[in-house]
């Protein structure tokens, strides 16, 4: 243990005598580190922002998606495109229209996106243009903070809108446009409501913040293509969720010609595979910044031989006067762990002040957890250790002689 302590200050004092060359050849490894901290966080934070949502959705709730979807038990660029990029599948006006016939449904709320662009005077909005019905905001627990939404379907063709604040600031420049009016491709409609500013984590497949929500019947009324995303099912109070879940799925395999190219999920499921689509990408990012380790090992050992070429005379009169090879490899070696490893406590500070940054800046709460920070830091000093390994075993078997002829 001495004998470490006594490793650890010639490494503190060769890293002080090359402050800048030190914190250059540390660079790779603080990218490294902040990189995967800052990911990881991002995804633990959505996952549990999503979660808490999802907590507070009804346990009624069937969500129907276009699709077969597939497990994400385990990485791989084919399960990521499923999720992110799912085309195999659709549903169809037909299809909602059905599922609210079906025994034991209470209601069935479309979710579709309407191709058109919103002009108010001389501003363009490109956002999400929302077809839906009176129930969503319910089924979404979605609030609408200022003004209201349409309520009936007497006044389902009406060329009424309710939007996110985003478009409010963005389409208006103000917080509460209630009143004004807009065109999407040359019909007017007013808005009536602003949603409630919406976590960035969410249960939906939409981001009410950036959508403008228009009827689903006015959307049809002013042509171009209405794609379903979704269909949110409520199953009645008195219904079993299960059953009411299976006679949908019989309708809708009727609707598609025998063929079952659609995703049925009970609030449950859906929260799960929601959760799996922020597994894939946050294991796909944190994957790329783990290339950061690599430049970062490849520095320090770059160093490393530089350090050993730079102080042969040095090793020579330290085996001269007795240091053992296995004294020299272990000096060498802790200088490039204690690289890495101050390189990561720099990494895991700047991902914290990141992550502090964002929570202040936006609506997206990263969550560090101490398992994050830990293996982070066991990464950067493995780094350091594989990194050191060879200019270590070089400086170890210097011959004393030559390396103190080589200083004359």
């Amino acid at each position: 243990m001495k004998l470490l302590i006594e490793y650890y200050k010639m490494a503190l004092q060769s890293i002080r005598a090359a402050r800048f060359r030190s914190l250059l050849t540390m660079f790779g490894i603080i990218i490294g580190v902040s990189s995967v901290v800052t990911v990881i966080s991002l995804g633990e934070g959505v996952r549990q922002q999503v979660t808490t949502q999802a907590g507070e959705v009804s346990d009624s709730l069937i969500v129907v998606r276009p699709g077969r979807e597939r497990e994400a038990k385990a990485f791989s660029l084919d399960s990521l495109r499923s999720y992110v990029n799912n085309n195999t599948g659709s549903l169809s006006e037909k299809d909602w229209r059905d599922t609210q016939k079906v025994e034991g449904v209470r209601s069935s709320v479309p979710v579709g996106i309407v191709s058109g662009i919103a002009e108010y005077e001389e501003r363009e909005y490109s956002g999400s243009i929302i077809a839906s019905t009176e129930r969503l905001p319910v089924l979404l627990n979605q609030e609408v903070e200022f003004g209201e939404f349409y309520e009936d379907t007497a006044s389902s063709r009406q060329k009424t809108a309710v939007i996110g604040r985003d478009v409010a600031e963005q389409l208006f420049e103000e917080n509460v446009p209630i009143g004004k009016s807009f065109q999407i491709r040359g019909e007017k409609f007013i808005v009536i409501g602003v949603f409630a500013q919406q976590d960035s984590g969410t249960f939906a497949a939409i981001n009410v913040n950036t959508s403008i929500m228009i009827p689903f019947d006015a959307a049809r009324d002013i042509g171009g293509t209405i794609q379903l995303l979704q269909i949110y099912i409520e199953a009645a109070e008195s219904a079993d969720v299960s059953m009411v879940s299976q006679a949908v799925r019989k309708t809708l395999i009727e609707n598609h010609a025998g063929q079952e190219d659609f995703t049925l999920l009970e609030r449950e499921e859906a929260l799960e595979a929601t959760n799996a689509v922020f597994y894939q990408l946050t294991v796909f990012i944190a994957g790329v910044a783990f290339i950061s380790f690599i430049v970062g090992g490849i520095g320090i050992m770059n160093i490393m031989f530089a350090t050993v070429s730079e102080r042969t005379r040095e090793i020579g009169i330290r085996k001269a006067i007795g240091a053992t090879n296995s004294q020299i490899l272990g000096q060498f070696m802790m200088e490039a762990t204690v690289l890495s490893l101050v390189g990561g406590i720099f990494g895991i500070g700047l991902a914290l002040l990141a992550n502090g940054i964002i929570r202040v800046t936006s609506d997206l709460q990263p969550v560090t957890t101490w398992q994050v920070v830990v293996i982070a830091a066991v990464i950067s000093v493995l780094t350091g250790i594989v990194s050191g390994l060879l200019p270590a075993v070089r400086a170890a078997r210097k011959d004393p002689i030559t390396s103190l002829r080589s200083g004359i």
